[in-house]
């Protein structure tokens, strides 16, 4: 992660302001606000108001590609190579986010707000608890911290953009096919997204601070 020139300030605000925010949503979802069916209730509407079969066998394929199997297949993939390349700092801090973050995190969360999944049109079955969705909760974690880390480490302002813009879609993307299949509450999606956007800020954020300690300490020689 070549984010030497980057002050960790900024990225732990944003990572705070997005936290707060999954806080509100939470909020209403513990406590089965009104605005929170209306919101849900709109967009279920919108976005399940034009199912066709092609259209859901081709979401149902897509959608997998956010599961928190295979973040967990593709992290320890990168992890490993980031050994070898001998970037241990790089690969513990990669793997350790997506560990407790998107997979122990999202599972607590999921036992604390125990929230069932919706009630109206299911194109797959799903039968575990719905709130934050483990799906939006990985995508966002493992695709958004490798899209920041991109950011990070280009100094052109377009690059910038452009891969700004294609993890925010594709991360978008994941999340709106799983309201589609029915799976999923539009505010489990936001919710996984926007815990997803704190944890990646944060934990970048403090990984800049302890990046130089951390590497010194992992490169010390065993006695």
């Amino acid at each position: 992660m070549k984010t030497q020139r980057i002050s960790p300030m900024p990225l732990l605000i944003i990572g705070t302001v997005f936290l707060i925010l999954f806080g509100v949503i939470a909020w209403g979802v513990y406590f089965d606000s009104n605005w929170i069916r209306s919101f849900d209730l709109a967009w279920i509407e919108r976005i399940q108001g034009s199912i066709s079969e092609g259209k859901t066998s081709f979401i149902m394929k897509i959608t997998e590609l956010g599961s928190m199997e295979l973040v967990i297949v593709l992290t320890i993939i990168i992890a490993i190579v980031l050994f070898f390349k001998r970037k241990f700092a790089e690969g513990l801090w990669f793997g350790g986010t997506i560990l407790f973050c998107a997979a122990i995190g999202g599972k607590v969360l999921k036992k604390v707000f125990d929230r069932e999944r919706p009630a109206f049109l299911q194109l797959i079955e799903k039968t575990n608890e719905s709130f934050p969705s483990g799906h939006a909760t990985a995508t966002t974690i493992f695709y958004g911290f490798i899209g920041l880390v991109l950011i990070l480490s280009t100094a052109q302002i377009w690059k910038k953009v452009v891969i700004g813009f294609i993890t925010v879609a594709w991360i978008g993307f994941i999340l709106i096919t799983r309201i589609y299949l029915g799976v999923h509450f539009p505010t489990d999606v936001l919710a996984g997204f926007l815990y997803g956007s704190a944890a990646v800020f944060i934990s970048i954020g403090v990984y800049s601070l302890v990046r130089q300690p951390l590497r010194k300490f992992l490169k010390q020689p065993s006695r």
